[in-house]
């Protein structure tokens, strides 16, 4: 059983610096075979530890926003998506790239 086959991820900035507040949304689209509605979005940066919970904008839209660290590195960062439908099943992970200049 499949969840949320397709996203559409979009930050602003679309490129960050140290300090800046950066917003990320994540528009699902296909509901695939399941038919359940989405419960919620997870979100994480694994190489640094953060895992959250991305807040509910619309039925199949979610959205984190997060100040850059100012000690961050400059380079590109992977981030990692999925969803949970109303019966607890995970939707494949969607993997976005975002850069921080110095």
């Amino acid at each position: 059983m499949s969840i949320a086959n397709e996203a559409k991820v979009t930050f602003d900035p679309k490129i960050g610096r140290r300090g800046e507040r950066v917003k990320l949304q994540i528009e699902y689209g296909d509901a695939g075979n399941s038919g359940e509605a989405l419960e919620r979005s997870i979100m994480r940066i694994s190489d640094y530890g953060i895992y959250d919970a991305m807040k509910r904008e619309g039925d199949r839209l979610f959205s984190w926003s997060y100040v850059i660290p100012w000690e961050a590195p400059p380079g590109v960062y992977d981030i990692e998506m999925y969803a949970i439908d109303t019966q607890g099943n995970k939707g494949p992970i969607t993997t976005a790239h975002y850069q921080i200049k110095a």
